[in-house]
């Protein structure tokens, strides 16, 4: 800082740049960071480069979309990259656990003398339905 000064705020300095879509391009911080100074680009291409560019504008836009598609895609391909693996992991899991309880069957079965607890056919199921008024409301009419 000019005069031995210090910034109060150190972690607080940087710059952040935003696209005109509002989309964060780019952030940076820095400990010791004074001043930033932008200034628009002049015009670099001729009046006839323009007016070919505006005249192929649909085309470009076509491009332009199919890059952004695939750089989405790849994105979200890499996002989930993490997620995927641990859906793998956990599906293994429990494949082997349930290759496991299975070969356990037996085992269970000589415990319980005999009784299958897996088989749906040794369950007896009620069906009990209860109705309960919440409120009541009586209007006399004329």
């Amino acid at each position: 800082p000019i005069g031995g000064g210090y910034f109060k705020f150190a972690m607080d300095n940087g710059y952040t740049l935003w696209s005109f879509q509002g989309k964060q391009i780019h952030q940076a911080s820095f400990e010791t960071f004074y001043q930033l100074q932008w200034r628009p680009r002049e015009k670099l291409l001729s009046k006839e480069e323009r007016a070919k560019i505006v005249k192929n504008l649909k085309k470009y836009e076509k491009q332009f979309d199919k890059a952004d598609r695939e750089r989405a895609r790849a994105r979200y391909i890499e996002e989930t990259k993490g997620k995927r693996a641990l859906r793998t992991a956990y599906r293994e899991r429990l494949a082997a656990l349930h290759e496991f309880r299975r070969g356990q069957k037996e085992a269970r079965m000589d415990f319980l003398g005999g009784y299958d607890s897996e088989d749906e056919s040794n369950y007896v199921y009620h069906e009990v339905t209860l109705e309960t008024i919440l409120s009541t409301k009586e209007d006399v009419v004329y």
